[in-house]
């Protein structure tokens, strides 16, 4: 699958040095569009309860439930069976080839749909394994909705997890509510406190309300806000948590995570820090992500960028981490 990283191009010393740019200072945008009970609209909140949206691209949206991801990515031009082919593409991506696959039909919006079931089992000792389906779905003439789901253990409980949700997205689509499609991006990007910076090499991926993805030839940056938090109830924590375990699931090699003092959004808190290989070739890359209470509102946070790369980090990320 596409994560939250990219890294071709730019020299690394020209990276580093533009990260003097300011970033300009703009007055509070107003929190438009969220829901008062979390980032999920009304018939959406109890069936994925316990969801966590990671930011993906302004077609598409990923939500990490538990050991469970499922995503839907809205497509025009392709057919359900390429679009469920597309899906394998991506799933391989993120697993490897080394999977059983069994072509199938599911039943969806009342009509049977094409998908595709896969499995892979860990190598040695170990006893884990992952499943997960694949999907598509025809809401309207043009336009496809490719559904996927990775499950890991107890895989057929989660199988039947991704059906049910499957069942929501083949119908209700986004369960945000937002319009997933690049005519609906907000510009400039925005935190409900301030406007963000697009430096000039680098392209607005995603960007709603409530979730955002600034992509650059060699940073990433990308922010979730959700409402209210809960004080006291470790809201935030499970929040980068969970969004930290599907950026690492969708990076082949990742590291483990260590936890370091920081500032978000110039609150002290602590970051997830990881390196990987970069998707995209070109040496490893390193990974941070925080999230801090800030008013009313919880935010999570992550930058990619160089592994070798230090503070204060690029442009992109727009200021939002320090050192402490």
């Amino acid at each position: 699958m596409r994560t939250a990283l990219a890294a071709v191009g730019v020299a690394l010393g020209t990276l580093l040095g533009a990260c003097q740019a300011t970033v300009p200072v703009v007055p509070a945008v107003p929190a438009v569009g969220v829901t008062p009970s979390g980032p999920f609209v009304q018939d959406a909140r109890d069936l994925f309860d316990g969801c966590v949206p990671v930011p993906d691209s302004a077609a598409s949206r990923t939500y990490r439930c538990g050991a469970l991801s499922v995503w839907l990515h809205e497509q025009a031009g392709l057919s359900e069976a390429q679009a469920v082919d597309s899906g394998r593409e991506r799933v391989q991506a993120r697993l490897g080839t080394n999977l059983t696959e069994a072509r199938g039909e599911l039943p969806l919006a009342g009509q049977p749909h094409p998908s595709l079931r896969f499995e892979q089992r860990c190598s040695g000792d170990s006893a884990c394994t992952v499943g997960g389906y694949v999907t598509a779905v025809t809401p309207s003439a043009g336009h496809v909705r490719q559904l996927g789901c990775v499950a890991r253990e107890p895989v057929r409980a989660g199988l039947g997890r991704c059906l049910e949700l499957f069942a929501y997205l083949a119908t209700r689509g986004n369960p945000e509510g937002d319009t997933l499609s690049p005519s609906a991006l907000i510009t400039p990007p925005r935190l409900p406190w301030r406007v963000l910076y697009l430096p000039a090499e680098c392209d607005l991926a995603d960007s709603t309300t409530r979730a955002g993805r600034i992509r650059c030839p060699r940073s990433t940056f990308s922010w979730s806000v959700f409402l209210p938090v809960q004080p006291g109830s470790a809201q935030v924590e499970r929040w980068r948590d969970r969004s930290v375990e599907e950026l690492r699931d969708a990076l082949p090699g990742a590291s483990p995570v260590e936890l370091r003092d920081c500032y978000v959004e110039g609150l002290a808190t602590r970051c997830s820090r990881f390196t990987a290989p970069s998707p995209e070739g070109g040496g490893d890359i390193q990974v941070w992500a925080g999230g801090v209470e800030r008013q009313v509102w919880g935010l999570f946070a992550a930058c990619s960028l160089p592994a070798n790369a230090t503070f204060p980090f690029p442009p992109a990320c727009n200021g939002v981490f320090a050192p402490r």
